[in-house]
């Protein structure tokens, strides 16, 4: 089988063979740990490409251009966590090609405002820039992009959507019905890793370091928090799966109170009380045992 970096190092031959000779095709960088030093690809890492083209939707969804740079196992379209459009390929010996498309017209706004995209700040390189404006939309220096200062109205929200969902989750242990409990884990997860990241802020400073999606999650998080989260996951079985999600409100719990006494935020203390207590109190009626 073909090495990981030789792959890629052939892929981008053929991709910057392939631009140059499409006109459509205007600029094209590379971002993600195969553009960066800071904790830089392994043999698991994919490519991801940022894309410019005049007719940048064709591109996304046609797929003759991209079946001529490799053998494809599989593709499709999706959406960034930022709502761009990207197309996500599988080649020939599992590896991983992730592009997103945008238009011209996008690059041009960028260069008049000398604005940079978020994804260029912990590293990027170019692989097309027939228009020359990656001096303009290039960081000098790479390194992430500081945080905004974190509002009440924020925190209080994230925390009410938790108590909500932590409820809803709980209503269907009670009931049996652990494949939509599962489901919905994912949603308390991603509201615990939003208060995981605001508490290493308010807890280091709004320069510390949280990477993004939970990304080295053990460099940046503390001790006592790792240990904690091994508890947040259960089984597909009711009275574990209600022990995780008692960890997850526990876990949420400190972490919020935490933040909110260090950054001097409002604590929907009252709320909390009552949707523990409803859950508590449900628990013994549906003789839930853990």
């Amino acid at each position: 089988m073909i090495k990981t970096n030789e792959f890629f190092s052939k892929f981008e031959e053929a991709f910057v063979s392939w631009a140059e000779k499409t006109d459509d095709i205007r600029a094209a960088f590379i971002v993600g740990s195969r553009a960066r030093a800071d904790h830089s690809a392994d043999k698991w890492s994919d490519l991801d490409i940022i894309l410019y083209a005049n007719n940048d939707e064709f591109y996304l969804y046609n797929t003759e251009w991209l079946e001529a740079l490799g053998n494809i196992w599989a593709t499709f379209i999706y959406h960034t966590s930022s709502g761009e459009p990207e197309r996500l390929t599988v080649f020939e010996g599992g590896y991983q090609v992730d592009i997103v498309f945008h238009s011209s017209n996008a690059l041009r706004r960028m260069v008049k405002d000398q604005t940079t995209p978020e994804s260029f700040y912990r590293g990027v390189r170019v692989l097309v820039d027939k228009d020359n404006v990656s001096g303009y939309i290039v960081p000098s220096v790479f390194k992430p992009k500081l945080s905004l200062t974190i509002s009440e109205t924020a925190f209080i929200q994230t925390i009410n959507m938790f108590l909500f969902t932590s409820v809803y989750i709980a209503k269907q242990i009670f009931r049996g019905e652990l494949w939509t409990a599962k489901t919905r884990e994912n949603d308390l997860k991603a509201l615990l890793l939003q208060m995981m990241e605001w508490h290493a802020k308010a807890m280091h400073g709004k320069d510390y370091d949280i990477w993004h999606a939970g990304r080295f999650l053990h460099e940046w998080v503390e001790q006592k928090t790792l240990d904690e989260i091994k508890n947040t996951f259960g089984l597909y079985e009711k009275a574990d799966s209600f022990r995780a999600l008692m960890a997850a409100m526990n876990l949420f719990r400190r972490l919020s109170v935490e933040t909110a006494n260090k950054l001097r935020l409002r604590y929907p203390e009252e709320a909390y009380e009552h949707i523990m207590n409803w859950i508590n109190e449900n628990k013994k009626i549906m003789d839930v045992v853990v």
